[in-house]
């Protein structure tokens, strides 16, 4: 804790940065648990994903979420 920053802001400032670091750690899982980037593609999410806090993780997340429903609609088309 500093002196000079309220504790009010302190305690947010560090429930931000929690919340930050736990989205990062779940991109990095699912960007390591999916079959689709490899090689410089996923060192390239991972350097994304640690890099830009918050945007890396939700841009990721709505890649995947886009490659996901991408990938239902050619199979519906296929029935």
């Amino acid at each position: 804790m500093s002196p000079l920053v309220p504790t009010v802001l302190d305690g947010a400032a560090m429930s931000v940065c929690t919340f930050g670091l736990l989205l990062a750690l779940a991109a990095l899982a699912s960007l390591i648990r999916a079959a689709s980037p490899t090689g410089w593609h996923l060192l390239g999410w991972a350097l994304v994903v640690l890099f830009v806090p918050f945007v890396g993780p939700v841009s990721w997340f709505a890649v995947r979420l886009r490659g996901r429903r991408q990938r239902f609609r050619y199979l519906d088309d296929d029935a």
